[in-house]
């Protein structure tokens, strides 16, 4: 019976693939082949920030397997930081975000291509906290890449037992999200804690604010510890060929609480204190949790089918992490949103299954 309803499963996802590809067009393509990157990684024991600098020269370092832990390749009941690296060329930048898929981390982990945070998983110390039965998806902008050699580094801590990339896959791929939008806005965002005035406007000065990656939280993007109002823009131009179309802006999920401006018009925005209000309950219905999917309907009247779109988001953020931290980021047409809301309903941790589905 439940190899028989995988297999329904299984066929819902790649029919459901299908339909993605023609809401988006000829031009796009299904999940490419991933590119397995378990094998050997230079490595060794101990923490150095320069580490993950991609022209550090790591020649003299050790070769490990990856997936494995390091114990059972010499590093007997050791306990701590230790990095790994592996380079890998591109013939080409990728024109969309890739994915670095790893199985798991005993304990910690922070990631870095080319030198540049990408994502984390756990606490390192001194507020430690594991993370070694959770499997990492990483988002990696496409403009993180260059043509030629790439570097990953892999900053890990274990403070107990068995330590290191202990189980597989280890792989790089096509982002399966940016196959669900007609145009994908991950990426750099502008980005300011506090409440800032006006922010909401489509006229205001961001200038001077930071950037940040979208999705992620923003405690692992240089905000550690910070909880209260945060803003993030982004503007945009609206294809030719979604000018149109009924449009959704998905916002992926957000923790906790959201208010939603685009072009200065307020869109949509997700909070308990608001559950009568039709505006605030989204398109996927009222709020639960941060888990909550964000997406909210574009009006026409607002949408500037020539120059720049501008979207600004307050996030209220009442503990632990916070922020726009998982994808898919984005704008869709009704047609897709109406798709890709059946699939959530169906299965509602999609990214991970559906992922699985696509590739067994």
């Amino acid at each position: 019976m439940i190899r028989m309803v995988a297999k329904t499963l299984k066929y819902f996802a790649l029919t459901l693939s299908l339909l993605i590809i023609s809401t988006l067009g000829s031009n796009s393509q299904i999940l490419q082949e991933e590119q397995y990157l378990e094998g050997y990684w230079k490595f060794s024991i101990g923490d150095d920030e320069q580490w993950k600098q991609p022209d550090f020269d790591d020649e003299q370092w050790s070769s490990i397997r990856v997936p494995a832990s390091w114990e059972s390749q010499g590093y007997n009941d050791y306990n701590g930081y230790a990095w790994y690296r592996k380079t890998i060329r591109l013939d080409i930048i990728p024109k969309h975000d890739l994915v670095l898929r790893i199985g798991s981390i005993d304990d910690i982990d922070e990631v870095y291509i080319n030198g540049r945070f990408v994502g984390n998983s756990g606490k390192m110390p001194p507020n430690t906290k594991t993370a070694y039965n959770q499997e990492r998806f990483y988002t990696i902008p496409s403009s993180y890449w260059q043509k030629g050699a790439n570097v990953i580094a892999i900053r890990v801590y274990d403070y107990y037992d068995q330590g290191g990339i202990i189980r597989g896959p280890v792989t790089l791929n096509t982002n399966v999200a940016e196959q669900l939008v007609s145009l994908n806005l991950a990426g750099t965002w502008k980005f300011a804690i506090h409440n800032q005035h006006n922010a909401e406007k489509a006229n205001y000065n961001d200038s001077d604010w930071s950037d940040i990656q979208v999705p992620g939280f923003w405690e692992s993007a240089g905000w550690p510890g910070y909880d209260g109002i945060a803003w993030y823009r982004k503007s945009f131009k609206l294809p030719a060929h979604l000018a149109n179309e009924e449009l959704v802006l998905l916002l992926g999920r957000i923790d906790d609480e959201d208010k939603t401006w685009l072009n200065g018009t307020r869109i949509g925005g997700v909070s308990p204190g608001s559950l009568r209000s039709s505006l605030a309950r989204g398109l996927f219905g009222s709020y639960q949790s941060h888990t909550t999917l964000r997406a909210y309907e574009i009006p026409q009247s607002i949408i500037n089918t020539v120059g720049d779109n501008t979207i600004a988001i307050r996030v209220v953020d009442t503990g632990i992490d916070g922020g726009i931290y998982d994808g898919p980021i984005g704008v869709m047409t009704r047609q897709q949103f109406d798709t890709f809301k059946k699939m959530v309903r169906k299965e509602p941790d999609w990214i991970n299954t559906f992922w699985e589905w696509l590739n067994n």
